[in-house]
């Protein structure tokens, strides 16, 4: 038994060190709209984990929005593709997620001032998207990626009836 406890103490040490678990924090600008693409865009947060083994990444995290939405926060999960070219370290793949970020684009002129909220009530949480981060990049432990793409629609009514953008500005993060 203490042969196995040895060799356990020996091998933590490594295991930790390429266990492939990220934690980040970065901010984004966020917009759901109709069909329109003169979109209101809202800065915000994102916290999130990966654990990335090979060339997949799958986690998870939680936004907050600093304008608006009931409840101001999204949360989701997400599976990634990634390459390990040196330092660059581009990721793209799927995310689904839950939303309070829905908002309506300004309505044409003529439409009741209510419209954006009653319309934006029609809208589910559930959405699907592509998260793509082209410019990502990892330096020992740390990681850092700009310009990072989210691109999708809402689930409900109609998937594809509401556009959804996010650029995310910057993330950085650190690998445990």
């Amino acid at each position: 038994m203490r042969h196995w406890m040895m060799l356990v103490a020996a091998l933590l040490p490594g295991m930790a060190a390429a266990s492939g678990h990220e934690l980040s924090l970065g901010g984004a600008l966020f917009s759901t709209s109709g069909l329109s693409l003169a979109l209101p865009y809202r800065p915000g947060f994102e916290a999130a984990y990966a654990y990335q083994f090979d060339t997949w990444r799958l986690g998870g995290g939680v936004r907050w929005n600093l304008g608006g939405g009931s409840p101001p926060l999204e949360v989701y999960a997400r599976a990634q593709l990634t390459a390990d070219m040196g330092v660059w370290r581009p990721a793209v793949g799927p995310e689904l997620g839950l939303s309070g970020l829905r908002t309506v684009g300004p309505a044409p002129t003529g439409y009741p001032n209510d419209y954006q909220s009653t319309r934006a009530g029609l809208f589910g949480p559930a959405y699907v998207a592509i998260h793509a981060a082209p410019l990502r990049f990892a330096f020992g432990r740390f990681t850092a990626s700009t310009l990072e793409l989210h691109w999708g629609t809402l689930l409900t009514p109609r998937p594809g009836s509401v556009l959804r953008l996010q650029l995310g500005l910057l993330q950085v993060g650190v690998m445990l």
